[in-house]
């Protein structure tokens, strides 16, 4: 009996220190687990940008309209003298310009000369258009033609004149080929003119190859002039033509 309470005590007892022992430390080697870091938020995911309207294309300028090409004249611009011109006589028999003619242009020239003329006549003497004519010149009427040559045919027409000559206008008459046979040069300042060939029956200023106009006749080719559309008309002093020739 006693071994038998002997052994119940032992083992109460051994059952009492593990019930009461402290619990075993864990493991020094293993290594602390970390808790878990919390990731980063997403990034908000900024709305795409709307792309830009597309312009529409600019519609392509129209071509500019190409002017037509002016038509040539007949004032030759080479200084070639024309073709079958022979110089203008000084006289021919007949009233002016005693030869058949199908055209009469009259013409302004040396509008920015105040002295002394580089341009007597509208022609030079081989034909050519003298340097300061401004071309192609204004065709006369047939109407406006008549009334020219009454003119030069009627003693009325002419008087004393002035010992001046400072000319800048002209007139120029035409064969059916275009080429000059006759010529007139007006000075308006000083009421004179000069005739290639000469005036039939008409008395130039004495000494020269000019002749005096009346104030009546000067007015006419004044308003002559005027209907032409030829600039300076009315000119009445070598001043209002400023500069020298161009």
């Amino acid at each position: 009996m006693a071994n038998g309470s002997a052994h119940r005590g032992v083992a109460c007892l051994v059952a009492w220190l593990v019930a009461c022992a402290p619990p075993t430390s864990p493991s020094s080697n293993a290594a602390p687990v970390e808790p878990a870091t919390p990731s980063s938020p997403a990034a908000p995911v900024e709305p795409a940008t709307p792309t830009s309207p597309v312009e529409p294309a600019t519609p392509a300028a129209a071509a500019t309209p190409v002017e037509p090409a002016a038509p040539a004249t007949p004032v030759r611009a080479d200084e070639t003298p024309p073709p079958g011109f022979t110089p203008i006589p000084a006289s021919r028999k007949g009233a002016f310009p005693g030869v058949a003619f199908t055209e009469v242009r009259a013409f302004a020239f040396d509008l920015h000369v105040d002295e002394r003329s580089v341009c007597g006549m509208p022609l030079d003497a081989d034909g050519t258009p003298c340097e300061t004519v401004e071309g192609p010149g204004v065709v006369l009427t047939e109407a406006q033609t008549k009334t020219l040559l009454a003119m030069l045919s009627s003693k009325s027409t002419f008087g004393s004149g002035s010992s001046c000559f400072l000319p800048h206008h002209g007139f120029v008459f035409y064969d059916a080929a275009g080429t000059p046979v006759a010529e007139l040069s007006l000075c308006f300042m000083c009421a004179m003119m000069v005739a290639l060939p000469s005036l039939p029956k008409m008395k130039p200023v004495q000494g020269t190859d000019t002749y005096g106009l009346n104030e009546k006749s000067t007015a006419r080719l004044r308003a002559l002039c005027h209907e032409l559309g030829l600039p300076m008309c009315d000119a009445k002093n070598p001043a209002e033509f400023s500069g020298t020739a161009r």
